[in-house]
């Protein structure tokens, strides 16, 4: 995942884009290569539109599932032997 996919987790202006660094031929090379999706590129019929977009990461990040780390954790270990 790249900082400008992991920035883009929630849907962000390209002004905001801008303002945390990022040039926007950067942003238009991650949509061309899908690595971001313009969410308002088309309208609910499918067509396109222009204007202001947002840019939203195509990866989505998965939740940790940590019971098997709190399982393993509370778990009793075996001691070793003591004489």
């Amino acid at each position: 995942m790249t900082p400008l996919q992991d920035f883009c987790q929630e849907p962000r202006s390209m002004e905001d884009l801008v303002e945390a660094g990022f040039k926007p031929n950067s942003v238009y090379s991650a949509v061309k290569k899908n690595e971001l999706k313009n969410i308002k590129a088309t309208d609910d019929w499918g067509r396109r539109t222009h204007g202001k977009g947002l840019f939203l990461s195509t990866v989505t990040i998965a939740p940790m599932n940590f019971t098997a780390l709190q399982q393993a954790w509370n778990s009793p270990q075996p001691q070793g032997e003591t004489a």
